[in-house]
């Protein structure tokens, strides 16, 4: 991007529901940039589309969830969960995902 390059991230792998990386030309590419100005491109599956949403805090209703920043419910009753982008690029930066820092926090 604009002669730098920036990480690319799957979202799938980050949070451990994929064993191996997404091929790129298959999913799409997102690019953010995190509070401290830290730019990445998240790989997911696709985009299904915008909504405007009342945003509710897991943490206050459930517990914290390691790259969950907080849930909504859909209109059709499901439940969408809001990604934590800052927590999903560093940990994308370390080898373990974050089902496997849930499962050490969990145990310690």
């Amino acid at each position: 991007m604009r002669d730098c390059f920036v990480p690319l991230i799957d979202v799938g792998t980050a949070l451990g529901y994929r064993a191996g990386s997404l091929n790129p030309s298959d999913g799409v590419a997102l690019l953010i940039e995190g509070e401290g100005g830290a730019r990445a491109a998240l790989l997911v599956d696709a985009i299904q589309g915008q909504r405007q949403v009342v945003i509710k805090s897991l943490e206050a209703n459930y517990r914290q969830v390691p790259g969950v920043a907080a849930a909504t419910i859909l209109g059709d009753g499901r439940v969408a969960l809001i990604l934590d982008i800052d927590t999903i690029v560093a940990v994308s930066r370390g080898a373990d995902s974050l089902r496997s820092e849930t499962r050490k926090a969990a145990a310690g």
